[in-house]
């Protein structure tokens, strides 16, 4: 390939990720688990953030660094939502030219533009790009950890003192960031082992990112969560652990925004709206079906380049490891797997890709044709991405939780006798977007108010306020669901209710 076209289509593929990343960047509200990334960088310090994530007993508490950061880059670029998720889509753009330079190193130039391509048209990615949570800033660091950890990797005469010590360094950093990274180090580290069984480069290697992650893995082994998993407050998983697997999978490859919206699946129609939507679902299945079985045939066929194959057995081995510890995890933890909790999976996942079609063939060769079908099934893996990221943007069936549009309604309808209040949400989003009259119910619930009824809890806590706007953020997954209705019967009469995504307010007036 020609230096000149190389570097031409490096910079399309670099242009179309940071479009697709800060395409209509604040077009949508920020959402609850953004309200919670608010909630802790909102402190005055970076101690009394550091201070206010590690004495909470949830999962955040796990992934401090993101909030650190955070915390600084509000403090530069302010407090829009165009600034507080643009941290994420930088990282987003940053992951793609890291990728891209990491399959220019283990593979040459056109599996670099292949493996770069698909991550940065990927809907997975795009979506937490544009996500003020962890999930951009962990691709990110795991992808540097892979990109120092391939001079490991490849055949070069080259000091590789400063990649170990670097390795080592962001391993380390990783760590800090999630404890889901040290999942993705244990598998890198276990597929080190098992592909290049070099006992002294194994050493040479791992020493410095032991010593430099001995902190934080000392801190999770010492938390109350590591002998009791169920002290950590995280959304515990009601689905056969089969269904996770599989959503995680169709997660990473093309995003939620492809398929039915997450919010149908919830209803009891649900087989129902799946079978409306078979024809993107058979694509789905016949495309990674032929990415999967072309990937088995490249890694069991002999090649001329065995450094190739070499790293493809390393990647696969990454991605295998990786998958099953995450698996244990969460049957340990019973956390709900999605896949925002596999991130690191889509990494070695993109990067082994384009060794379906690249490498093995020669265009004289007589499989060349056969060569071509996990090429065009690539093709289709993007066009699938591009389709789910239009969704994503443009269909309100696909949009995050409507935190703004409820504000508005409620500071332009609410009077001054009227009371609002949360029962299920973010109060800390109610308030970023202008709202500091709503009462957050859970605040008001004291030891003698729990055995009353949620009536009279909104009753008391709204001083018997003749008209009541009672919120809920998701109410599905509230445990008083059935019962709210009838016993805010007791009191009120329903006068209306008002939705919008994953939002719900019902009007209530105090019976005379």
């Amino acid at each position: 390939m020609k230096q000149s076209k190389y570097y031409f289509i490096a910079f399309i593929i670099i242009t179309i990720s940071i479009f697709l990343r800060f395409f209509l960047l604040q077009n949508q509200s920020l959402w609850f688990d953004e309200g919670w990334s608010l909630q802790l960088s909102n402190g005055g310090s970076v101690q009394e953030n550091l201070l206010k994530i590690i004495t909470i007993e949830a999962g955040d508490k796990y992934q401090p660094l993101y909030y650190l950061v955070l915390f600084y880059w509000r403090s530069v670029f302010g407090d829009s939502e165009f600034a507080i998720r643009s941290l994420s889509s930088l990282l987003g753009v940053g992951s793609v030219i890291t990728i891209f330079f990491t399959c220019l190193r283990v593979y040459g130039k056109k599996h670099a533009l292949w493996s770069s391509t698909i991550l940065a048209v990927s809907s997975f990615s795009v979506f937490y790009s544009q996500d003020a949570r962890p999930y951009a800033l962990l691709i990110f660091i795991t992808l540097l950890q892979i990109y120092f950890f391939s001079y490991a990797i490849t055949v070069d005469k080259s000091n590789k003192i400063i990649p170990q010590l670097l390795f080592g360094i962001f391993t380390a950093i990783g760590s800090f960031a999630s404890i889901l990274t040290i999942i993705f180090s244990s598998a890198i580290f276990l597929s080190h082992a098992i592909v290049y069984r070099n006992l002294k480069e194994l050493i040479r290697w791992w020493i410095p990112p032991l010593v430099f992650a001995s902190p934080m893995l000392w801190l999770y082994l010492s938390s109350p969560a590591a002998s009791n998993p169920a002290a950590t407050i995280v959304t515990r998983s009601g689905l056969p652990i089969i269904t996770n697997i599989m959503f995680v999978i169709y997660g990473i490859l093309v995003g939620t925004s492809y398929g039915p919206p997450l919010e149908k699946l919830r209803d009891q129609e649900k087989i129902n709206v799946l079978l409306g939507y078979w024809p993107h679902l058979l694509i789905f299945i016949i495309t990674t079906g032929i990415i999967f079985i072309a990937l088995v045939r490249t890694l069991i066929r002999q090649r001329k380049k065995k450094r190739y194959q070499e790293a493809d057995y390393f990647f696969t081995s990454v991605l295998a490891i990786s998958f099953l510890l995450l698996l244990i995890f969460a049957l340990g933890t019973k956390i709900n797997l999605l896949p925002r909790h596999s991130f690191f999976l889509c990494i070695p996942l993109f990067i082994l890709i384009p060794s379906t079609f690249l490498h093995n063939y020669q265009r004289k060769n007589q499989l060349y044709i056969a060569s071509q079908v996990p090429k065009l099934a690539t093709v289709s893996l993007l066009l699938m991405n591009l389709y789910s990221n239009w969704q994503y943007y443009l269909n309100p069936a696909y949009a995050k939780d409507d935190y703004r549009s409820a504000v508005r309604y409620l500071i332009k309808t609410r009077n001054t006798s009227a009371k609002s209040v949360l029962l299920l949400g973010q109060d800390t989003l109610f308030r970023y977007y202008g709202d500091s009259s709503t009462i957050y119910l859970p605040d008001y619930i004291r030891k003698d108010m729990k055995e009353k009824n949620i009536g009279e809890q909104v009753n008391i806590a709204t001083k018997n306020a003749d008209t009541v706007y009672v919120i809920f953020n998701r109410e599905y997954y509230w445990k008083d669901k059935d019962v709210f209705k009838v016993e805010m019967n007791d009191l009120y009469k329903l006068e209306g209710e008002n939705d919008w995504n994953y939002m719900k307010i019902y009007r209530f007036t105090r019976k005379k």
